[in-house]
């Protein structure tokens, strides 16, 4: 055999299906590549991925697309099978199955040669495949968006918060729940992150003992976080004056001298806004510290009960609420002899 037999015999075993063959292009599938072997969408398939960057790789170089018999650059036929299919198989596209144009090189006695591609012009390809990237879009997924109040990312926590008959309340709304869902409340933290990221806030101040859990709020942020404490329960305070809680009893809170400052842009969190009592003193213990309260943020609203409009009244730039009282409808199971201990 001479060495001419050698490379088209080798070059044929490349191409071969004999199932004795070490090194073959790999199986045609059916789907959506047709005849060829681009196969169903999100099929995966051996071989190797070559390098772009690789120094014998030819960015200007086009092969006919068996498809449509239009040639293109292996940039141009990638953009439009992304997202259809890996880069792997696409990979395997090019090499096997879109036909490579052969270039005329230049021979010593004769004149330059202009190679004349038959089909489209450059202009006209690249026109082509602009609208082959574009139809991509139809296999993306679209986004969920998490910031909806009542929306998806909502329902799926008010899934998780329980209610329990728990200090003379019928519904007491047991944030705890969420808590065993790392996932779950990180999203809520970010939800609420996103939204004052562009509003220019200065410091996220959170109310004991609940509102502390969204201290990644303002870790999210790079903001300060600050305590709003019961009052007695931090040094070198201002405090607030006595407001009615929304189960029974009266409470004061206090902040520390100097944590808020004349022109701060305050954001007020807290779990859960009922009749607005303990937004409301914040409110005012922001103003006498000369502070803007930008928003009191809640993760549960519950609107029958008006403290919105409360807070509002008080100052409050803005009330927002995540999630409505209607989406929280997963009672807790209660043990036997359950007793309700609750305390003030």
């Amino acid at each position: 055999m001479t060495r001419d037999d050698k490379k088209v015999s080798a070059r044929e075993e490349r191409h071969s299906h004999d199932p004795k063959s070490s090194v073959r292009a790999p199986a045609k599938k059916a789907g959506g590549g047709g005849k060829y072997t681009m196969g169903k969408p999100g099929d995966q398939s051996g071989g190797a991925f070559f390098d772009t960057k690789d120094p014998n790789f030819d960015p200007d170089e086009r092969r006919i697309d068996p498809e449509d018999g239009v040639a293109y650059k292996f940039k141009e036929l990638a953009e439009f099978y992304k997202g259809k299919f890996n880069k792997q198989t696409i990979a395997e596209y090019w090499e096997y199955e879109c036909t490579a144009i052969q270039r005329k090189g230049k021979k010593k006695s004769e004149p330059e040669t202009t190679v004349v591609v038959k089909g489209p012009s450059l202009a006209a390809s690249v026109a082509a495949a602009k609208p082959k990237a574009k139809a991509k879009a139809k296999y993306q997924v679209k986004k969920q968006d998490d910031s909806d109040p009542n929306g998806p990312l909502a329902k799926e926590i008010a899934k998780v918060v329980p209610h329990f008959p728990f200090k003379k309340l019928e519904k007491f709304y047991d944030i705890q729940g969420l808590l065993k869902h790392p996932k779950l409340f990180d999203r809520m933290c970010t939800v609420m992150a996103n939204r004052y990221r562009k509003m220019s806030i200065t410091k996220i101040a959170a109310f004991e003992a609940r509102g502390f859990l969204f201290a990644p709020v303002s870790t999210k942020l790079g903001v300060p976080f600050i305590m709003l404490r019961k009052d007695g329960t931090l040094p070198n305070t201002i405090s607030s004056a006595p407001y009615t809680k929304e189960y029974d009893g009266v409470s004061t809170i206090c902040v520390q001298k100097g944590s808020i400052v004349e022109g701060d842009k305050v954001v007020l969190i807290d779990d859960l806004i009922a009749t607005g009592g303990t937004l409301c003193a914040g409110i005012e213990l922001m103003k006498a510290c000369k502070a803007e309260v930008v928003e009191c943020a809640c993760m549960i609203e519950l609107q029958a009960l008006n403290g919105r409009e409360k807070c509002e009244k008080a100052g409050a730039k803005g009330v927002w609420g995540f999630i409505s009282e209607d989406l929280l409808t997963s009672k807790a199971e209660l043990p036997e002899g359950y007793v309700d201990d609750g305390k003030p």
